[in-house]
């Protein structure tokens, strides 16, 4: 089945244009991918794609080859945002940035947002730690291949938060302190991260939808513990 996957490569005021491009892969397919105008287009007609879910992510993963070597070449920061993939029958799908639970409804955010928003804010103002693990857990969010890193670090920054004000480098702290462990961070996460973070990724267990809806639900517990025991409600 062809699918036809549609995005922009960042930033997008550069006039971005490449391809077309065409991987020939033997008893699959093709695939082609060209970019007009930083508006990036990628052909998959591959017997192994199986919907619309892998169609995304075997073109995200066919566009960060391409953008990488361009940006190489060029010495230049690119970035590529993957919006929709179409089927052969016209039938589009809009990949957002607020993943759901198997229900499709469950998100990760907060009902009302508003005093969250208000604590995290004056949280992140002051803390260094909180701060960067934000940023670590929104790259989470909208990353596929390196969700489980973003995460990792995100939980790691906590970790380095209270070993900044024990001195002691060790997890315990952060465990007592927040009511976390070990097990749920290197089953969830970690064993997932490892072999990514160490840039061995022939060894990286390959995650779907619901792994990394898992990773993230554990990341945002622990933030949310975090903001809880530093700023907490009034």
């Amino acid at each position: 089945m062809r699918y036809l996957a549609t995005g922009r490569i960042h930033p997008e005021r550069a006039d971005i244009n490449l391809g077309p491009i065409e991987w020939k892969i033997d008893g699959d397919g093709r695939i082609v991918a060209r970019c007009e105008a930083s508006q990036l287009t990628i052909l998959l007609d591959l017997k192994s794609i199986d919907g619309f879910i892998t169609a995304y992510v075997a073109a995200d993963q066919f566009a960060h080859i391409a953008v990488g070597a361009l940006g190489f070449s060029l010495g230049t920061g690119y970035s590529v945002e993957l919006i929709q993939v179409t089927e052969e029958d016209g039938t589009p799908h809009v990949f957002g940035v607020r993943p759901t639970a198997e229900d499709g409804v469950t998100t990760l955010g907060f009902n009302p947002h508003g005093p969250v928003l208000q604590r995290t804010f004056n949280l992140a103002n002051r803390d260094l730690f909180f701060r960067l693990a934000l940023r670590d857990f929104l790259r989470a969010i909208r990353e596929i291949q390196d969700c489980a890193t973003y995460c990792y670090r995100a939980i790691e920054s906590i970790k380095s938060a209270f070993v900044f004000k024990t001195g002691a480098d060790r997890w315990d702290d952060m465990h007592q302190a927040l009511g976390t462990d070990r097990d749920s961070i290197e089953t969830v996460i970690k064993q997932y991260a490892d072999p990514v973070r160490h840039g061995n990724w022939i060894a990286a267990k390959p995650t779907d939808r619901f792994s990394r809806w898992k990773m993230l639900q554990l990341t945002r517990g622990i933030l949310l513990k975090y903001l809880d025991r530093e700023e907490p409600s009034k």
